[in-house]
């Protein structure tokens, strides 16, 4: 079993948090937050930090040491300092988990599931700069996806999900229901979200933004159909209600990745993604459930689209090297 051995002071720890990619951009103070609730443990050669088929109950931050990772009967790779253990598979709730040995003594400071959430729900700053990390990851992958596989990234639905047009507000909450991130959200959640919205109806050959325009507008599509072209119009795709439409890139700061049309006429609720950061901070457990489901579509489609050759999955789960064998 591992010992505790406390060697680590306060300062060393936000130093090596520091270097971990997601919490690079964080304040000192903020690091210090992740540092206090931390637990120092060691970790002798060969023994178990998690065990694949089990949800992952805390992530690790190498302090020193090597950490093998294995998932699915596939060698993923090390983990070595300055970087984390079990980060992606706990935001996305993975109740598949993964395997972690330590290869060498290993120093490591542990957060557990529970002082994970206690940080998030206290320190709103925090969550949002994970959320913002992990979305502009998500957009990472998009961009080294074959374009024949961008048909994938939307959810489809056969017939609109909500009626179209002059959508009371329990009209709006029935319909943010049915969209993914906020389908365990609380009537209050949605409520609040919903009145931050506008409803907008839109002809046929509007023209909603460009590839490389700046983002910052979220629209839910209600009804209709929107056109999207990628990569100056090499990779092309089809959304549908359902849609969020502009949430991933407004939320990671970066520019828009298509170019939107619509095909038909559209109605969708449309806001900005200031307000939806404000429901989230007001909302943890949506602001939580927007995480995870970001997460899980990482897991997706480095998995089932990713060829077993690229790198990116093993990047994803903080492996400095790739397996020498991917099989």
């Amino acid at each position: 079993m591992p010992t505790n051995t406390p060697t680590v002071g306060t300062v060393e720890r936000i130093l090596s948090l520091k270097r971990i990619p997601i919490l690079a951009g964080l304040s000192p103070e903020d690091l210090a937050v992740v540092a206090e609730h931390g637990r120092e443990r060691f970790f002798p050669k060969g023994s178990v930090l998690l065990r694949e088929g089990e949800p992952i109950p805390a992530l690790y931050a190498v302090l020193d040491g090597r950490v093998h990772l294995a998932r699915k009967g596939r060698k993923l790779g090390h983990v070595t300092s300055a970087e984390f253990v079990g980060g992606a598979g706990i935001f996305a709730r993975d109740p598949e988990g993964l395997s972690a040995t330590a290869e060498t003594d290993t120093l490591a400071l542990e957060l557990d599931a529970d002082a994970t959430l206690e940080i998030f729900e206290d320190h709103f700053p925090i969550l949002h700069h994970v959320l913002r990390e992990v979305c502009r990851w998500l957009l990472d992958l998009v961009g080294r996806l074959p374009s024949s596989l961008y048909g994938d990234i939307f959810p489809r639905f056969e017939a609109p999900i909500a009626p179209a047009g002059d959508l009371d507000l329990v009209e709006r909450i029935l319909f943010l229901r049915q969209v993914s991130p906020f389908a365990q959200s609380s009537i209050n959640a949605l409520a609040e979200l919903s009145r931050g919205m506008a409803e907008v109806s839109l002809p046929a050959g509007t023209r909603l933004w460009e590839e490389g325009e700046a983002s910052g507008t979220v629209l839910l599509l209600v009804s209709g159909t929107i056109a999207c072209t990628a990569r100056g119009g090499e990779a092309t795709f089809t959304t549908g209600p359902g849609a969020p439409l502009g949430a991933v890139e407004s939320m990671a700061e970066r520019p828009r990745w298509y170019t939107a049309v619509t095909e038909t006429k559209v109605t969708a609720l449309q806001g900005s993604i200031e307000g939806l950061i404000d429901v989230f901070e007001d909302n943890f457990d949506m602001a939580m459930d927007y995480l995870a489901v970001m997460a899980r579509a990482q897991i997706r489609l480095l998995e089932l689209r990713v060829s077993a050759t690229d790198a990116a999955l093993e990047r994803f789960y903080g492996c400095v090297d790739a397996p020498e064998d991917p099989a």
